[in-house]
């Protein structure tokens, strides 16, 4: 019984998500309500709040995937390479739902603020080792505002290159992103 729970659980998930990313289309997703979401995937209420504890973590959940399928093709090596940059703007532009992409150009600032926190929550667990500079030690210290500067220099190029309907190619785009955050991997 318990694999078969599991299996609903996912499937409602997955009905849940997409109910998120249609009505995405025709609302701003700072309007949406729970019970719109329910609603769209023929849900209950409560079975939303079973899944996700809002609206926010149903997206967060998308975009952490998103960004951790990424991380998981280094192999060990060095994170930081123009071509892991290359794979993050390819997997970003081909995996985006229209939905995204029409709330980010409709300025919503609740959807910025989720990618940003999942760039920063996937770099902190797979690059960092959750280590938050602690310690108060200046190498410490460096690495937590390097970590910060380098999500939040993701996270900007990501939203403008969307905003510019991607009109540089991955390629392009993980050259640039490489040569601006040079100076801070260093401290990473």
């Amino acid at each position: 019984m318990g694999e078969a729970t599991g299996k609903l659980s996912l499937r409602s998930q997955e009905w849940i998500q997409t109910a998120l990313f249609q009505l995405m289309e025709k609302k701003p997703y700072s309007l949406i309500s729970i019970t719109e979401i329910a609603d769209k995937a023929g849900l209950a209420r409560q079975t939303v709040y079973r899944n996700f504890q809002d609206k926010d973590e149903i997206l967060l959940n998308y975009l952490t995937r998103l960004m951790s399928g990424v991380w998981k093709h280094i192999d060990g090596g060095q994170p930081y390479t123009e071509a892991m940059f290359v794979l993050l703007f390819r997997t970003w532009k081909d995996n985006i739902p229209p939905s995204l992409i029409l709330n980010i150009k409709g300025q919503d600032r609740k959807i910025r603020q989720l990618i940003f926190r999942s760039i920063c929550d996937c770099h902190d667990e797979l690059f960092i080792g959750g280590s938050r500079g602690e310690s108060g030690t200046k190498s410490d210290i460096y690495r937590l505002y390097g970590q910060k500067s380098f999500s939040a220099l993701l996270h900007m190029m990501l939203i403008e290159w969307t905003l510019q309907e991607f009109h540089l190619s991955p390629e392009e785009i993980g050259k640039v992103v490489s040569e601006l955050s040079a100076s801070m991997r260093k401290f990473l």
